[in-house]
């Protein structure tokens, strides 16, 4: 029980690691004087610096019963919800797969993807060194421990991935003399190849895109043109893992 609520608190503080840096990388690209550990976390509407019982997860917020106590702002509850995810997720993985090294790796693949998908979803951003940290951990933990697939397929799967729509995307500028797909997705793509192996890269592309087409049709098309595909390839991967490993 002990180490349950210990793994608990330990993904509430991850969630809002998580929290930080979907605020911070984004502003980051714009706010040179920015970065992720300066200056100290502060609330966003008056800029007061938080004290370090204000940046405790979850209790913190219901102390303040969600405003800021300098300005009274409401606190976004956002924050929140990435804490409860990230404790609900973690705990699933601890009593499902345990609570070791290969328990961490699945956390921490979740947490990698969480951070894309909402960072991709909200502001069409995909940071080359969270994509790439997906190659190198799918490349590490099928050579190492065959985890989703050989390492031949993880192989295979980096390189048809990340091939794949760099070959639709070059076939799109010939015709159109513009990028039809941002070079973040097909790093990504190449990083689920690398995970799952190159037998899940059709289905991930065919449920990828189905959610992509379903999250631009529900946006708000009027702000936005583009498409977020590394949000629906990042859905797509989730349920072919799912329906692979628990529906099949």
């Amino acid at each position: 029980m002990i180490e349950l609520l210990l793994v608990g608190f330990f993904g509430a503080c991850i969630g809002s690691f998580s929290s930080m840096l979907l605020y911070r990388l984004p502003e980051m690209r714009t706010n040179k004087s920015l970065t992720l550990s300066s200056p100290r976390s502060y609330c966003p509407h008056c800029q007061s610096s938080l004290n370090l019982w204000m940046l405790l997860p979850i209790f913190s917020f219901l102390i303040q019963k969600g405003k800021c106590l300098y300005c009274s702002q409401r606190i976004n509850s956002s924050y929140l919800i990435n804490e409860l995810v990230h404790i609900s997720i973690i705990l699933l993985i601890a009593l499902n797969v345990g609570i070791n090294c290969i328990g961490f790796i699945y956390y921490l693949i979740f947490t990698i993807f969480y951070i894309l998908f909402f960072l991709d979803l909200k502001h069409l951003f995909l940071p080359i060194y969270l994509n790439v940290s997906l190659i190198l951990i799918g490349l590490l933990i099928n050579v190492v421990f065959n985890i989703f697939t050989s390492y031949q397929e993880a192989l295979l799967g980096l390189v048809a991935g990340f091939g794949s729509l760099w070959f639709i995307n070059a076939l799109f500028k010939i015709i159109k003399s513009k990028d039809g797909i941002g070079g973040g997705d097909f790093i990504l793509l190449g990083g689920l190849g690398s995970i799952f192996g190159i037998s899940s890269l059709g289905p991930i592309i065919l449920l990828g895109s189905s959610f992509s087409i379903l999250i631009y049709t529900l946006s708000d098309r009027t702000k936005r043109e583009e498409i977020p595909l590394g949000s629906g390839l990042i859905l797509g991967a989730i349920f072919f893992y799912l329906i692979q490993n628990i529906f099949i």
